[in-house]
């Protein structure tokens, strides 16, 4: 088309281009992908400290603390991840699924460890740092098959539409 004065401009119909660069997106899908192995190492590390606490009858020491706030910290930056992608036009339906199963987990074992640091008796706050752990692994793993996948399977790229 021509405005007139020779310069030629065109007319865009249909949805405005993504204006998020794809290595950006690239980038945190691939950090989100991998920060699933951290996030469920450190879950196995704490199920297994809770379960050793309440069945070994433990005090719930610095290690079970911290088990706890690694695994919720790496749930927090994983869930964190996923949402910048979201807000940078990764987005298809049966996300939200995944979406909302996910901020369920980190509610949950959010939930579950501050309760655990209030107790007094030691297998009791073991008990429910347990509790926190399984709920929060399998909202993860609900999560994980909302959107088709396994914990430890990838299609390797980006499944969004702003990476296209």
């Amino acid at each position: 088309m021509n405005d007139g004065n020779g310069d030629r401009f065109t007319i865009h119909r249909g949805p405005a281009p993504n204006p998020t660069p794809r290595p950006m997106i690239d980038a945190i899908f691939h950090a989100h992908s991998g920060l699933r192995y951290m996030v469920l190492l450190a879950a196995v590390v704490a199920l297994v400290v809770q379960a050793l606490g309440v069945f070994g009858r433990k005090p719930y020491d610095r290690a079970s603390r911290t088990s706890m706030a690694v695994f919720s910290g790496l749930l927090d930056v994983q869930v964190l991840l996923g949402i910048v992608m979201v807000v940078l036009g990764c987005f298809y339906g049966a996300l939200m699924g995944h979406l909302m199963m996910m901020v369920l987990a980190a509610g949950a074992q959010h939930a579950c460890s501050v309760y655990a640091r209030k107790q007094a008796d030691p297998r009791r706050a073991h008990t429910v740092g347990l509790v926190g752990v399984v709920l929060a692994l399998l909202l993860i793993v609900g999560g994980i098959g909302a959107i088709g996948r396994t914990p430890v399977s990838s299609s390797g790229r980006p499944t969004c539409t702003a990476s296209r």
